[in-house]
């Protein structure tokens, strides 16, 4: 590599020293007779310092003008050539300088010439971003693969809490995705017949934090490279909590009729025994008027009573949900809610009002661990005619009918105790029962029939295409081995998360933690500075005031920040599967692999060295902090030892390095780590010397 060994200029100018200094060598001894100051090694003596004089003065200034030559050309037209004043090349430097400038002023008028296009196709994307960010809904589009092209800002609010939402990631990295498979696999016939097809499906969240409804559109052009589907999601579970607390209080206004009629009814008897007592003549006309009024206030309460829960229920939309969706949703509340371990096998449709159904199954499973000590049940759906189903199987007895009933009548806590279990399952038409698995001795089954979807089940029709045209102008392994189907990617194809940590100290080993984590994607070789990442973190100890004076964090800053593990599991779910880049990234990946088994994650993504990748091109200069390295590529330095704003710096001077790295030789994901490999090694013996 050529940051650890000379520069092929220099080998080839020491080579020909040696190669003139040959003939001396051999003539030594003869000139040695003649006279002694000729002999021995004066002649070699002279030689080399010759070759010093000319390695210094012209060998290592036209290595330095080959590199920043290479960085005008590719990277930074305004560079300025790092020489020694003291060297031989003439006026070759303040030509190649006043080259960079013609070449800089020559993109500034192709920029200018192009900008009356740009100004147009900027206006064009403007429109559209105006009527995206105006939807109600959120909107989300995607590639035939599910990586995500576009999406709005309402879809950015109703995703807040999937980190994994960001452009070239997979959708399903952020919703469950076994329904968007069957809905897509559905409409995928009536698509390739017409060009269009969609579908509605619900679906959870894969944090399992909400259930939306979303229409699915596919689409197919004849733009290579633009087919895809488009969606529109709408929060489902928020709109069911509304119509809960409407629910609420409707009820508390009817029941409040309850009293009074139960008052007038008892005025009525006590008319009644004083007419047996013969107090009144009169007494039997007003108790007779007291009870007739009495029953019709009953009857009419009733009746109020009945349209009330109608009303109320008739608002309960019931949607078409896949149910493996449902249960995957509950299961990402399993260690806060004490329910027992789920293993679900349900990948059918059913017709229910998803938030509620959600409710009533993680109610009865809070209890089966509760009350008979199930620790793991295993969920499945099964379809027979138009009902599915539902069966949650467990090891041990089953369930007594009264306690069952108890468990039915009880209300749903988490919509203020208003709606029974029991009325859930009688809106769905249905109701749940205990019995021992036949088929398996010592197991028990609870069994709740659901209706089913069948429009899920069946190839929609085929209908006319639509007019409407969409035009979007948007360890010990090695690391090599380790990549896997990447290694061959080119470098300007991949999916980059460039981050930083703000820490109390340089010790992770010895107790220093994370104080902060800043990280921002890099898509299709352009940094996305609207997909970032920026979380403190609570070490759990004091941040001592010299790591304060650095990046500026406090003590009162992180006292409500979430701990270091939930801040690293966030920024794992961010960033999925990119390569991670850093610079000095060891530092970095230190602090977050001594932690990953704590946090319940792995980060065995790709990594690449900023540092590294600067020092491997630039061995010419010893100049390579953040700024220097900036300075160099022309990049521009913001927000200074924050994680952040040193994740943003880090990206603009990786993609600087990308225009470079070709001319090294580089242009595969393989063959950067394996330089960089090496250059860790030669770093490691040049240490140890």
């Amino acid at each position: 590599m050529r940051a650890f060994r000379l520069p092929r200029l220099r080998k080839r100018l020491w080579g020909s020293v040696a190669v003139i200094a040959a003939p001396a060598a051999v003539a030594a001894p003869m000139l040695s007779s003649v006279h002694p100051v000729l002999g021995g090694g004066a002649v070699g003596l002279a030689f080399a310092g010759v070759g010093l004089v000319i390695d210094r003065r012209i060998g290592r200034p036209l290595s330095a003008t080959e590199r920043g030559a290479g960085i005008i050309a590719a990277s930074n037209p305004g560079h300025q050539l790092e020489l020694n004043a003291r060297h031989w090349l003439g006026r070759l430097p303040e030509t190649i300088e006043q080259l960079g400038g013609t070449v800089a002023r020559s993109r500034r008028e192709m920029e200018e010439a192009a900008s009356a296009w740009t100004t147009r196709i900027e206006a064009r994307k403007a429109r559209l971003e105006t009527i995206l960010r105006e939807i109600r809904e959120g909107v989300v589009v995607c590639g035939t693969d599910g990586r995500i092209n576009l999406y709005n800002r309402t879809a950015r609010v109703l995703l807040d809490g999937e980190p994994a939402l960001g452009l070239g990631r997979n959708i399903n990295e952020v919703l469950n995705d076994g329904p968007l498979r069957h809905a897509l696999g559905l409409i995928e016939p009536a698509a390739n017949a017409t060009g269009s097809a969609d579908t509605e499906l619900v679906c959870a969240t894969t944090s399992g934090e909400r259930l939306l409804r979303c229409r699915v559109a596919r689409l197919i052009t004849d733009d290579p490279g633009t087919d895809g589907f488009v969606m529109t999601l709408t929060d489902v579970s928020r709109q069911t909590r509304a119509a809960l607390r409407r629910e609420q209080s409707l009820r508390a206004a009817v029941e409040s009729l309850r009293d009074p009629l139960t008052s007038l009814y008892t005025v009525s008897e006590s008319l009644r025994l004083a007419q047996q007592a013969d107090l009144d003549a009169d007494a039997d006309r007003f108790g007779r008027m007291v009870r007739e009024e009495t029953h019709r206030l009953t009857e009419a309460f009733a009746h109020l009573s009945d349209e009330t829960t109608s009303m109320v229920t008739d608002n309960w939309r019931l949607e078409d949900l896949h149910l493996g969706s449902l249960i995957a949703g509950i299961k990402k509340n399993r260690q806060s809610t004490g329910m027992p371990r789920i293993q679900c096998g349900a990948d059918v449709w059913v017709s229910a009002e998803p938030y509620l159904l959600s409710q009533v199954i993680e109610a009865l499973l809070i209890r089966l661990a509760g009350a008979l000590g199930v620790s793991a049940v295993a969920i499945t759906g099964r379809e027979q005619g138009s009902l599915v189903y539902l069966d949650i199987n467990w090891s041990g007895d089953v369930i007594a009918p009264d306690q069952l009933d108890e468990w039915l009548d009880a209300g749903l806590d988490d919509v203020g105790g208003t709606v029974s279990l029991r009325e859930v399952l009688q809106r769905h038409d249905t109701t749940a029962w205990s019995q021992a698995d036949l088929s398996r001795p010592g197991r028990a089954v609870l069994r709740l029939p659901l209706p089913g979807a069948p429009a899920k089940t069946e190839s929609p029709s085929i209908i006319a295409p639509r007019p409407e045209f969409y035009d979007f102008a948007a360890d010990e392994t090695d690391p090599v081995l380790a990549l896997g189907d990447q290694a061959d990617r080119r470098l300007t194809e991949l999916d980059y998360v460039v981050f930083d940590c703000e820490t109390t100290g340089l010790a992770p080993g010895q107790g220093d933690e994370i104080v902060s984590i800043g990280a921002v994607r890099i898509h299709e070789g352009r940094v996305m500075h609207g997909e970032t990442f920026e979380l403190l973190a609570n070490p759990e100890r004091s941040i001592p005031a010299l790591a304060t004076s650095i990046h500026g964090i406090r003590d009162e800053d992180v006292a409500d920040a979430p701990p270091v593990e939930e801040a690293i599991r966030r920024f794992h779910a961010f960033a999925g599967d990119a390569v991670l880049v850093g610079f000095n990234i060891a530092f970095d990946m230190r602090f977050l692999r001594l932690k990953q088994r704590r946090c319940g994650v792995r980060f065995d993504n790709p990594t690449l060295d900023a540092l590294l990748l600067s020092i491997l091109l630039h061995d010419h200069t010893g100049e390579h902090t953040l700024e220097g390295v900036a300075r160099r590529l022309g990049v521009g330095v913001g927000g200074r030892h924050t994680a952040l704003g040193d994740s943003l710096t880090t990206a603009e001077i990786l993609i600087q390095l990308f225009g470079l790295l070709p001319d090294a030789g580089i242009t595969r994901l393989s063959e950067a780590v394996s330089a960089q490999e090496k250059m860790v090694e030669f770093r490691r013996q040049q240490r140890a010397f």
